[in-house]
């Protein structure tokens, strides 16, 4: 159970993704990242998972990493926080397990029936997790049965396969407009969900940060793939890890971006083991500075 929120003395929160990231993009293992990961925990910096995953996929991996903290789930559909992590009372129907939730766009049933409407109506054609069973999307995923059951407790977004053309894609992305959604791409699959992102989350999380008196902090933002592109660019500190496969991540515009050599949990872990050292300098100066 989480002791609850304190003020780090470092000013600096991590947000991460986790699939190609975090953790490796075929095995999802994150043991090439645990000695980074670990130094940062020992020095009380929030680390916060962004992710596609569910919240059930989630709550074990959280305690694996040893993560108490809150958590961005489904590209940024909902953020889940331990409750009283923030000082605040904990219940009401937004309370999953331990768990508090705060919905940032439609709920699932929602998006269920838009996406069954939209097909129905223009026959769209793409198969979403809710058309498969857990033995199909484990085969899609190389996630095991049991992985991939709970990868399909949904909440507010839907995963789905598309296979129909690109004009057909750009239709259906407008429709989903219409209706206060949207169409992220991610490593493996589009993602449908309302009208949030990776960086809509992360600003209505930081609002926790803030009133438990830590309002004075840099960013470090790491990912792999296009849906954390948002979440890269809205960060101080934007590292783009290099993905294994698929077209990676591009941030056009963006100075300062830091990519790493290794892929998923090697970069992660080549990231703040070469960089995390002088970024501390630097926010201390910066401090010193303004101080």
């Amino acid at each position: 159970m989480s002791a609850g929120f304190r003020p780090p003395a470092c000013p600096l929160v991590v947000y991460t993704d986790l699939d190609g990231t975090l953790l490796d993009h075929d095995t999802y293992r994150f043991d090439a990242a645990l000695p980074a990961l670990r130094r940062l925990q020992a020095m009380a910096i929030p680390v916060v998972p962004v992710t596609s995953k569910t919240l059930a996929e989630l709550d074990p991996l959280l305690t694996e990493l040893g993560i108490d903290g809150p958590c961005i789930a489904e590209n940024g559909a909902l953020i889940a926080t331990p409750a009283g992590y923030f000082g605040n009372p904990a219940g009401g129907d937004n309370r999953q397990g331990r768990f508090q939730l705060r919905y940032l766009t439609q709920r699932y049933d929602a998006i269920r029936a838009l996406l069954a409407s939209l097909r129905s109506e223009f026959g769209f054609a793409f198969t979403g997790f809710a058309d498969m069973d857990d033995a199909e999307v484990a085969t899609l995923t190389g996630l095991s049965a049991a992985a991939a059951r709970l990868a399909r407790q949904r909440l507010a977004s839907e995963p789905l396969l598309w296979q129909d053309s690109p004009e057909a894609l750009t239709a259906f992305v407008a429709h989903l407009r219409r209706h206060g959604c949207r169409l992220v791409t991610g490593g493996r699959f589009q993602h449908v969900l309302g009208d949030s992102d990776k960086a809509a989350a992360i600003a209505a999380l930081e609002q926790d940060f803030v009133h438990a008196g830590f309002d004075d902090f840099s960013r470090i933002a790491l990912g792999d793939s296009p849906n954390d592109a948002t979440m890269l660019q809205s960060s101080d500190i934007a590292v783009v890890v290099r993905a294994k496969d698929g077209p990676g991540l591009s941030l056009n515009g963006r100075a300062g971006v830091f990519t790493t050599r290794a892929c998923g949990p090697e970069g992660w872990n080549e990231f703040f083991q070469e960089h995390l050292d002088d970024l501390l300098r630097q926010l201390s100066a910066k401090r010193t500075d303004h101080g």
